[in-house]
């Protein structure tokens, strides 16, 4: 479905799509149309209604809070993809949301860490919840910078996400990410190198918040390993979380735009943006697959954590490595 609703944007020249105009902290040399990630939500939220009213309130269901806090933030970059809202407003309003966002996803507050099952108070898990919320939700902005990139991660991870709910007996949970999965794979159609159409900060900031949610729910309702989604997002919270890390570091403006993210160096050394997210969508599969044994066998949760952090970093060095080769090159 998503497919055919961007195809009929493209072709009719949707006026809820803008222009991506080419900048020198693109990547990209042509104007492509923005805002696909509209698709993508309004295909999961008919799916969701769907599923809702063949099974009525059967199993777990999105709370109101939550899905007015998701649609707030859909609401938020979509006008951002239009009219470029200020940092202050952003910063306000995306706090607002995701407090509420976090507030409405908690459950129990019995948390599995590692292994080791811990009694958090609401309050703990609020502040927590609301800063990983806020985090995901900007990280996957910040992420969604090259052909294919967030689309892939998306799929891999949305379909993981369906198949640990289905586990669990919450069949709706599990039906609305194959929903999701489905409507990434339709957007990647047309996102796939090279882009005929981008996500977009109403599609980015809105799946950033959607798998934030899904993490506060899996952990504090169901029992889920908390390192388990760390590890499933672990390639977009990794790179950014880095990149900040550095910049915060060398004192730069952490709000500014640039291109000193991980999959950002390795397409400014020459890699196409295709070869990157097949890269991406490697890694992110290694992930959920590690990700889903720390599921099936929690005490071993702090191994399977390692391993993905070691693979992460080959894929830091391997990053490094190709900048630094270019900017030998360039030198000489």
């Amino acid at each position: 479905m998503t497919g055919l609703v961007l195809g009929w944007f493209l072709r009719t020249d949707s006026l809820l799509l803008s222009k991506d105009e080419p900048s020198s902290r693109g990547l990209h040399d042509h104007v492509v149309p923005r805002g696909g990630g509209l698709a993508i939500f309004g295909c999961v939220a008919i799916a969701g209604v769907m599923v809702h009213l063949l099974q009525g309130t059967k199993n777990a269901h999105l709370d109101l809070l939550v899905i007015v806090s998701l649609t707030g933030v859909g609401v938020m970059g979509f006008l951002d993809d239009r009219f470029s809202l200020g940092v202050g407003l952003r910063l306000i309003a995306g706090l607002t949301l995701t407090t509420l966002l976090a507030v409405g996803s908690i459950g129990d507050h019995s948390l599995l860490i590692f292994g080791q099952t811990s009694d958090w108070s609401f309050a703990a898990v609020l502040l927590a919840g609301t800063i990983g919320l806020f985090w995901l939700m900007n990280l996957f902005n910040f992420m969604d910078g090259a052909d294919g990139v967030a689309g892939v991660q998306s799929l891999i991870a949305s379909g993981t996400l369906a198949i640990w709910f289905a586990a669990s007996g919450q069949e709706f949970l599990a039906l609305t990410n194959v929903g999701l999965a489905g409507a990434c794979l339709g957007f990647l159609w047309f996102n796939w190198a090279p882009a005929r159409v981008f996500m977009g900060d109403v599609g980015s900031l809105a799946l950033g918040a959607w798998f934030g949610a899904m993490s506060l729910i899996g952990v504090s309702e169901y029992g889920l390993p908390a390192e388990a989604f760390l590890i499933l997002l672990g390639v977009f919270v990794f790179d950014a979380t880095l990149t900040l890390g550095h910049r915060l570091l060398k004192r730069k403006r952490i709000t500014q735009a640039h291109r000193e993210h991980l999959y950002q160096k390795l397409i400014l050394a020459g890699w196409s943006h295709g070869k990157v997210a097949v890269l991406i969508g490697a890694m992110a599969f290694v992930a959920a697959v590690l990700a889903t044994l720390v599921v099936w066998y929690p005490q071993h949760g702090l191994w399977f954590f390692l391993v993905t952090l070691v693979m992460l970093l080959g894929y830091a060095i391997l990053a490094i490595r190709a900048s630094a080769n270019i900017s030998r090159r360039a030198a000489n």
